[in-house]
């Protein structure tokens, strides 16, 4: 596992305090004194968290699990539904294990202070939705690959079956150009080539970048093929790999690879 960020989650809370002084003590009270994300040593879903983190400057240990480790967990009922990614935070001496990628990363949004999550509560709301959706894009395409988890595996008949086939041809034709022409669209409406039109990348932006990257080389769907019939998801991809933080977070792994 490896520690990332600084001690200026503080400056973070210290700006949200200012902008809700009423609750400032409450909040304070919130503050986490130690944070660590579980998941295994790849993107998957974890990597819009180790990237929102980085973002928003909050440090956390980045914990990449074995099969070994992750079946010890999940056996021993640490993880709540027993899956990862899973956000380990420490509150005024109390250790609570949050799940759910969309729950983490709005958990994320909301100790930030550089924007990840709209203070403006229709605007929030609008974040989730795009946050959502990204979930309902990646269903099928999970359903598919993962048949026994969803039960679909005699329906289907394994990854090499008959109803597989039936299925990829479906998502490849229809079900995931229809995905990908909704966001399209969205982007297309952006004033500034953030999803939900925000000033600054939001943790939608921070889950559908990597989402979609993951998905341009999915060959389930042909995805390299598929994207490139969506300039301006394109155009969103490359926006949201030349951030700054993101740039320095994937070179700094880059490294730590060749190490």
């Amino acid at each position: 596992s490896s520690h990332f960020g600084s001690s200026e989650v503080l400056k973070s809370y210290q700006e949200l305090l200012r902008l809700h002084p009423r609750s400032m003590d409450s909040q304070a009270a919130q503050l986490p004194t130690k944070i660590k994300l579980l998941y295994f040593d790849l993107p998957g879903k974890a990597e819009a968290l180790r990237l929102a983190l980085n973002h928003a400057r909050i440090e956390f240990e980045d914990v990449r699990l074995t099969r070994e480790d992750f079946m010890e967990k999940k056996t021993s009922g640490e993880l709540a539904f027993g899956q990862v990614p899973a956000l380990v935070v420490e509150v005024g001496g109390k250790t609570t294990t949050l799940v759910q990628s969309a729950a983490i990363v709005r958990y994320i949004g909301q100790l930030a202070s550089c924007g990840l999550y709209p203070n403006d509560v229709v605007k929030a709301a609008q974040v989730d939705a795009f946050v959502d959706q990204a979930t309902d894009m990646m269903c099928p395409v999970l359903c598919a690959k993962y048949q026994d988890r969803f039960g679909y595996d005699q329906a289907l008949g394994g990854i090499e079956g008959e109803g597989t086939k039936l299925v990829e041809s479906a998502l490849q034709t229809t079900i995931m150009p229809r995905h990908f022409a909704f966001f399209e669209t969205v982007l297309a409406a952006s004033s500034t080539g953030w999803v939900a039109d925000t000033s600054e990348p939001s943790t939608a932006d921070f889950v559908l970048g990597p989402q979609f990257k993951q998905l341009a080389s999915n060959e389930m769907i042909k995805g390299a093929e598929l994207i490139t019939k969506y300039p301006k998801i394109v155009a969103f991809v490359k926006k949201f790999y030349a951030l700054p933080s993101v740039k320095a977070w994937n070179d700094k792994m880059e490294r730590v690879i060749r190490c």
